[in-house]
């Protein structure tokens, strides 16, 4: 029983201690922190309760950990389409900046600190790599490293940034329509690769139950390399359709 104890202390610190590097890395705040490590305490204490087994306990804490491990990476990529959407917002508050007299690193600033959370410690990196004129920031997102340049090359002509700033956040917003009016369409193709790939689904399995698959298996598997076939040319082509913008 103490072993147990122990091994479910131990789990529950390693837990907390993946926890507390995600909210720090990803700007979570501490009432959220608290709340995660509360649920994750009840969480262990509920399967403690259910099983006396010390390797189911360990296998929770093995899954738990695990998954801990790459939801770092998951999220990030959710976050970064997130850091990718404040642009056009950002750069409309530089614009007013700019516009209200200021320079443009004071503008540039206060639209970067207007953000919350893991995006303004992004943005704030571009910042400190526009005025240190460091070719260095951790996001890894072309389109987020391309605003540095282009931010670079404004901080650095001293000249017309208002004008500057205008037209880098029309090119954003062209963009930024593009990639809407793009997204409908794959969803659109999603959305029907879906409703296609339940049917088939579904026939597949009246097939199997009516006439078994030992007997039409040539049949079976050549539908299925045929629908497979017809799902990667349907997503090949929505990939290379193109829009003039």
């Amino acid at each position: 029983m103490i072993t147990f104890f122990m091994l479910s202390m131990i789990g529950q610190a390693l837990i907390q201690r993946s926890l507390a590097n995600i909210a720090r890395e990803f700007a979570i705040s501490q009432r959220s922190l608290r709340s995660l490590m509360i649920l994750n305490f009840f969480a262990i204490t509920f399967i403690a309760a259910i099983t006396q087994s010390t390797v189911s306990l360990w296998l929770f804490f093995g899954i738990l950990l695990i998954s801990l491990k790459f939801f770092p990476e998951i999220f990030r990529i959710f976050l970064i389409q997130r850091l990718q959407h404040a642009v056009i917002p950002m750069l409309d508050n530089l614009i007013l900046g700019i516009q209200a007299g200021k320079s443009f690193r004071q503008s540039l600033h206060m639209a970067i600190e207007s953000q919350s959370g893991w995006q303004r410690n992004q943005l704030r990196e571009i910042y400190n790599s526009v005025v240190t004129s460091e070719n260095k920031i951790a996001v890894k997102s072309a389109r987020i490293k391309d605003l540095r340049e282009e931010l670079v090359e404004i901080d650095r002509s001293q000249t017309r940034t208002l004008d500057q700033a205008k037209a880098l956040r029309r090119q954003y917003k062209v963009e930024e329509n593009f990639r809407r009016r793009s997204g409908q369409v794959t969803q659109q193709i999603k959305m029907q690769a879906i409703i296609v790939t339940a049917l088939y689904s579904a026939l597949l399995a009246f097939v199997f139950a009516q006439f078994g698959f030992v007997n039409h298996r040539f049949l079976i598997l050549g539908s299925l390399f045929m629908f497979v076939l017809g799902l990667f040319i349907i997503f090949s082509v929505g990939r290379r359709m193109k829009w003039k913008v």
